[in-house]
């Protein structure tokens, strides 16, 4: 199955939720990645930014549960893809936080985290 198909299964899935409007809106595919709209015309500095990289990281640690693995696994590339584009530094600190067995993180949500950490480690 295709990124784009799997970003629209991710925009279904987060129906009935409060990112319905913001998955619609922001979750593309640019090629053959996946990408978030929003982290691509805001910067973190800006109210816009923040709200975005948020809404990401919240259908990543809020929702993960309506998700398969290879679903799973393209929310984690439009998380990462959103955080480098918007606040690149933090990628280091995501890094520690995910890909340790134990943090809080990782322990709450492990596939998430592994998903996340498995993203990173591609091209970060």
């Amino acid at each position: 199955m295709d990124k784009a198909q799997i970003v629209l299964e991710i925009v279904l899935l987060l129906q009935g939720t409060p990112l319905a409007e913001f998955a619609r809106q922001n979750f593309i595919v640019e090629g053959d990645r996946a990408a978030v709209r929003c982290a691509t015309i805001a910067t973190v500095a800006s109210d816009e930014g923040e709200l975005c990289k948020r809404s990401v990281a919240t259908a990543l640690q809020r929702f993960s549960y309506r998700f398969t693995l290879p679903q799973l696994g393209v929310l984690a590339d439009l998380y990462v893809n959103a955080l480098n584009r918007l606040e690149p530094e933090a990628l280091a600190r995501v890094r520690r936080a995910m890909c340790s067995t134990t943090s809080p993180e990782a322990r709450r949500d492990a596939a998430a985290a592994q998903a996340v950490c498995d993203r990173l480690s591609q091209d970060f």
